[in-house]
């Protein structure tokens, strides 16, 4: 099996195909920051209604949102792969004899409960005590939730496409999103078992596999997809992951910025403040998520880091543990760049290629170099002076 770089790892690892020799100038790519959602379930409706509302479609939810510690859809998806899982082995390493991707298909009960676990928290309230956390010194609240919104990641190695053995999965050169061909498909479910995700399902009506599709007809008109569209929350950020600073202005025009997409900036830059979900999967996932700041940085360890001893890539700090507390820390207390950039979540619909922090405004650029949105950083704030309103007698 061929070799190949995972910067999300630090290493290289088995996968069953050569990449390119050079990364697309384009590729499909998400930050959700978790501390906007409430777990509205706007975007799970929003993507059903528009993608799997057709016979044999019913527990097909693309775009779910899940309750942690406790949530999962499958049930158990995450717990029940990383249990298999070596230190440092990726599903491809630990793909058996005969075949390329280590992986399960999960029993039909697990598929009946896609709520299962919502606003279940970790921990119980202490009786007689006041709740309250100083994070200064390490001190977090002994109950917790956080809601974690789960859809098709886009990978850069993706499992379903390493699995196919009909060769019906691909990656659209144009933009990275991977598809799959339902009239080459026959419905063996290898892609069914090999994502870690569970994006992939099978329809019993049509007999073929269905995957999400990244509204990829969206993308091709400059908008975006309809789940970030939909969020009430303004939590999700789409677009051009690989733009990077030595890009030149969008579209060629010079009232057009230049240099990185704001996600880029988001995930790639000295100031990283999201990671991907189960990045020791070995798949390098293209959705990334600014994590919680008020989870105990020990359990966002193991799912958002390679979470391993030794620390092999590139993130901040000596260790996985270290990287996630640094980056919940920027989340918490965003740099003026930073909080720029989180105006740019839900703006507008169509997609930013490129974007302008100034003192007190921000700017983005579609990809043919057209500005697409203008906000202030901060809104302005009137008090107004006389008698305050009030309902009360």
């Amino acid at each position: 099996m061929a070799q190949t770089y995972n910067p999300q790892l630090g290493r290289e690892h088995s996968y069953p195909y050569e990449h390119r020799e050079e990364e697309r100038d384009y590729h499909w790519g998400m930050v959700i920051n978790t501390n906007r959602c409430i777990n509205c379930n706007t975007c799970s409706f929003a993507c059903k209604s528009t993608w799997t509302s057709g016979e044999g479609e019913e527990y097909m939810w693309w775009m779910n949102v899940e309750t942690e510690p406790y949530g999962g859809y499958p049930m158990g998806w995450d717990m029940r792969l990383l249990d298999d899982l070596e230190a440092d082995q990726t599903i491809f390493d630990a793909a058996d004899n005969g075949e390329k991707v280590h992986g399960y298909i999960a029993e039909k009960q697990a598929w009946e409960y896609p709520a299962l676990g919502d606003d279940q928290v970790h921990g119980e309230y202490p009786e007689g005590e006041v709740v309250e956390s100083d994070l200064e010194n390490d001190e977090y609240h002994d109950i917790w939730q956080f809601y974690l919104p789960r859809l098709c990641n886009h990978c850069k190695n993706p499992a379903c496409l390493a699995a196919c053995p009909r060769k019906a999965i691909y990656k659209r050169e144009e933009d990275g999103i991977v598809l799959l061909d339902q009239e080459r498909c026959r419905g063996y479910r290898r892609c069914v078992k090999a994502c870690p995700y569970h994006k992939p399902m099978y329809n019993p009506e049509t007999g073929v596999t269905e995957k999400p599709v990244g509204c990829y007809p969206r993308i091709e008109e400059g908008n975006v997809p309809r789940c970030v569209s939909s969020c009430i929350g303004k939590t999700r950020l789409h677009g051009n992951i690989n733009r990077g600073p030595d890009a030149g202005p969008a579209g060629g025009k010079s009232s057009a910025a230049s240099g990185r997409s704001p996600i880029n900036y988001l995930v790639h830059s000295d100031e990283k403040v999201a990671l991907p979900l189960y990045p020791q999967f070995g798949t390098q996932p293209q959705v990334f998520y600014m994590p919680p700041y008020h989870v105990p940085p020990e359990f966002l360890t193991q799912m958002f880091t390679p979470n391993t001893e030794v620390k092999e890539n590139e993130w901040p700090g000596d260790t996985y543990e270290e990287s996630v507390r640094i980056v919940q820390e920027r989340a918490r207390n965003p740099s003026h760049e930073v909080l720029g950039i989180l105006q740019l979540f839900g703006a507008t619909t169509r997609l930013i290629e490129t974007y302008n922090v100034k003192e007190n405004r921000v700017k983005g650029w579609d990809r043919n170099g057209e500005k697409v949105v203008d906000v202030p950083i901060e809104e302005p704030m009137e008090v107004r002076e006389g008698e305050q309103w009030t309902n009360q007698p």
